[in-house]
């Protein structure tokens, strides 16, 4: 994410980065922060986190029966 942040800061930095062919250059800079901000606050939250990766499955009782035959 700090690279998207330094990489932002360069091409409002640098007006021919973002001119032209190259003037959707600062929205991507922009959408990856987002989609890292995202991802960051999804992590944080405890979805996707290894910690719980190691809890057992639990299998319902109907599935295990169907397994008994």
């Amino acid at each position: 994410m700090i690279l998207w942040a330094v990489a932002l800061v360069v091409v409002l930095a640098v007006p021919s980065l973002r001119t032209g062919d190259r003037d959707w250059w600062p929205w991507a800079c922009v959408s990856g922060l987002a989609v890292g901000a995202l991802g960051w606050v999804y992590l944080r939250r405890g979805r996707g986190n290894a910690a719980d990766a190691d809890a057992p499955i639990r299998v319902p009782d109907a599935v295990r029966r169907v397994g008994e035959r």
